[in-house]
């Protein structure tokens, strides 16, 4: 069992510490640590996708001051005032609910289940 203090950074660096974790299902085959673990790991992929999209519509955001020249920056910085206002509203509520489900997520599999 770990110390309360690791065990609380583990889950709030749940997006990285959930890959490892992935290592542990043979551990559990008759139960339903592997139930509780699915869920988890689709809400650290779309967490990451939700990540990325916002950081590439905050570069291209910044993009519509900033411009580098000719080239394929410069037409996705022409095409992306079109969606980077809209996306980043629903990015900034959709990521940190993401995270939050995750969070809630890990620590009761790992309430349930401890190593």
């Amino acid at each position: 069992m770990k110390a309360a203090p690791l065990r609380f950074l583990s889950a709030a660096l749940w997006p990285l510490t959930i890959w490892s974790s992935l290592s542990h299902l043979e551990e559990h085959p008759a139960d339903d640590y592997v139930e509780r673990t699915s869920p988890i790991v689709a809400t650290a992929i779309g967490f990451w996708i939700c990540a990325a999209s916002l950081g590439a519509a905050i570069y291209f955001a910044v993009g519509r001051v900033i411009t580098f020249g000719e080239g394929v920056d410069a037409v996705l910085r022409r095409v992306s005032p079109a969606w980077t206002g809209a996306a980043q509203d629903v990015l900034w509520l959709i990521t940190p609910v993401l995270y939050g489900i995750g969070f809630w997520l890990f620590t009761a599999r790992d309430t349930a289940f401890p190593r």
